[in-house]
């Protein structure tokens, strides 16, 4: 089963079911931290997979399989979070505490659901009811300022951009992550691996850039340039060169063009 399909809602089916197969045992512990996930245990699946040396070869595996582990648990944390609210509006107050601490289960970071179950759990010894109409909950869900929701959302943005090699894009959603919640899971991780790929293509496409350039393939060396330009568009070496490209193709069209209109008919 691919981990990227991995339906969210499977994940409450299967959670807690996997068994220590032969299969299992017999593993590695990247491979069994991907069983683990698949079964939808995502603590034990982060503990296993955090546990695989940088020496195995398994490693860059699965330090990805964290971070897809890390962006499940945000989702499903923030779902539980809005069924809480809907509950708390309702004034059933014990379900909108199990739904913040499920929340808080997959989020452990989450200062907001926090204060929400200490609130709630006050108005239940209390007595009273929540005026949901000036709940902070219902500003914070309404307000597009809500760190938790912020971080998320571009959290999410730069994982897909990161698998799709767009690292430019990635490093700036990862560098918003960072500007609402400053230790938001493994963003800086991400954000780091994001600006080594990065500028391991830069150096990839600049020398191939140059070495078509320096065999007279302006063509395919601009291209090569242009693409170091979208994933760095401040590159000065890449600028550089794709000028001193353009300028070489722009004569030898006025030296073509000026050869045509003087030959002889």
């Amino acid at each position: 089963m691919c981990r990227r399909l991995l339906p969210l809602a499977l994940l409450f089916v299967l959670a807690g079911c996997v068994q220590l197969t032969p299969r299992y045992m017999q593993a590695g512990g990247y491979d069994q931290a991907q069983m683990l996930y698949e079964s939808g245990r995502l603590d034990e699946a982060r503990r296993k997979a955090q546990e695989v040396p940088a020496r195995s070869p398994d490693f860059k595996a699965a330090r990805r399989l964290v971070g897809e582990i890390d962006a499940v648990s945000a989702q499903l944390s923030r779902r539980h979070m809005e069924l809480a609210d809907d509950y708390e509006k309702a004034g059933i107050y014990a379900r909108a505490i199990d739904e913040y601490e499920t929340a808080l289960k997959f989020n452990p970071a989450n200062t907001f659901v926090k204060s929400r179950i200490a609130t709630v759990r006050d108005a239940i010894r209390e007595g009273r009811r929540l005026d949901t109409d000036k709940s902070d909950f219902k500003v914070k869900k309404a307000d597009k300022e809500d760190p938790e929701v912020e971080a998320n959302n571009h959290y999410i943005q730069g994982k897909l951009y990161l698998e799709s090699n767009a690292y430019a894009r990635a490093i700036e959603e990862f560098s918003s992550v960072l500007k609402y919640v400053p230790a938001y899971m493994n963003t800086k991780e991400l954000l780091a691996r994001s600006i080594r790929e990065r500028d391991l293509a830069v150096d990839r496409h600049l020398k191939t850039g140059i070495g078509f350039f320096e065999k007279e393939e302006m063509e395919k060396a601009i291209r090569e340039w242009e693409l170091v330009l979208e994933l760095d568009p401040a590159n000065k070496d890449a600028l550089d060169y794709r000028y001193r490209a353009e300028m070489i193709l722009e004569r030898l069209r006025k030296i073509r063009e000026k050869t045509t209109v003087e030959r002889p008919l």
